[in-house]
């Protein structure tokens, strides 16, 4: 029997934006970078922060803190954000590291 592994659930376009704005400053992207995007492209920035997260889940993406610690997000840590309603901008404000892809 074939197995068939689903493909990620997140936003392709909030990724496709983030993986776009990273290969062009080439630098990690930090929490003034994902509000000036969300600004500047009119998307709510619990979707960015959401589609990091689930991003960084797969292995896509990831997290390093603010001492320069690789952070291990999964879905525990998601289902916080979400516990007290939507994402919202005070949110990132746990989150004062840097965000890039993975090595390939």
């Amino acid at each position: 029997m074939q197995q068939i592994n689903p493909e990620p659930i997140w936003d392709e376009g909030i990724s496709s934006l983030l993986y776009g704005e990273y290969e062009r400053m080439q630098v990690p992207l930090t929490i003034e970078d994902l509000r000036g995007f969300a600004n500047e492209h009119a998307i709510r920035v619990g979707d960015i922060l959401e589609t990091l997260f689930l991003m960084a889940i797969y292995g896509e993406w990831q997290y390093t803190d603010a001492k320069g610690n690789h952070q291990v997000l999964d879905e525990g840590a998601l289902d916080e954000l979400y516990a007290k309603g939507r994402i919202t901008d005070n949110d990132l404000d746990a989150f004062q590291g840097l965000w890039q892809p993975t090595a390939s």
